[in-house]
């Protein structure tokens, strides 16, 4: 399994490696879209490949999609940190009951305690 993991990421560096080769040439990124036709040297402007900006575009969304997840679930975090807080102290309770009935006098084993029933018997 692991040396198939590592021919997956062989197989995906090498993609990503041919098509940063395929789309080196460089392009301007204007950041003002409203003038279009206005002068070029005025305008703010960022010159890099065409890669780069391709793979900035991909780990942004990879980040605000990430994001929208977890925004999404929070209300099932809040959920299970409230149900966990619940089993500690379900079980501190039982815990002290099972200390109680221990230091109780006449506190040995019930004469007639029975296993418990369990699917497997």
């Amino acid at each position: 399994m692991r040396i198939l993991k590592v021919l997956a990421l062989c197989i995906l560096g090498g993609a990503v490696t041919a098509f940063a080769v395929a789309n080196r040439a460089p392009v301007r990124f204007v950041l003002d879209p409203l003038s279009p036709f206005s002068d070029k040297s005025l305008v703010p402007s960022v010159e890099a490949p065409l890669f780069v900006f391709l793979f900035a575009a991909l780990f942004v969304g990879i980040f605000l999609g990430a994001a929208a997840v977890w925004i999404g679930q929070g209300r099932w975090r809040s959920a299970a940190r409230i149900k966990s807080k619940e089993a500690v102290l379900w079980k501190r309770e039982a815990e002290a009951l099972k200390a109680g009935l221990q230091s109780a006098p006449g506190a040995g084993a019930p004469a007639a305690m029975r296993p418990l029933r369990t699917y497997l018997n």
